[in-house]
């Protein structure tokens, strides 16, 4: 019994390992570059316009309500 736990802990648990880390990075590949185009656009949005507005118009929000624009201005 003891020879087939060593086998166990030597071999087995070092393989789970590895392939859980490989599917993990592959899972989370498509939500870093989703986050790679969000930084882009919020970079690259005119000067003039300041950081919510940015953050607004890349989750596809083109321009705030006149109500909610003069209760949050920056």
């Amino acid at each position: 019994m003891s020879k087939t736990r060593d086998l166990i802990n030597a071999h087995l648990y070092p393989v789970l390992a590895t392939f859980t880390v490989i599917y993990g990075s592959i899972q989370i590949a498509p939500i870093a570059q989703q986050a790679r185009y969000f930084n882009r656009c919020v970079e690259a949005a005119p000067k003039g316009i300041n950081t919510a507005r940015a953050v607004m118009f890349c989750h596809g929000r083109p321009a705030m309500p006149n109500k909610a624009s003069r209760e949050l201005k920056l």
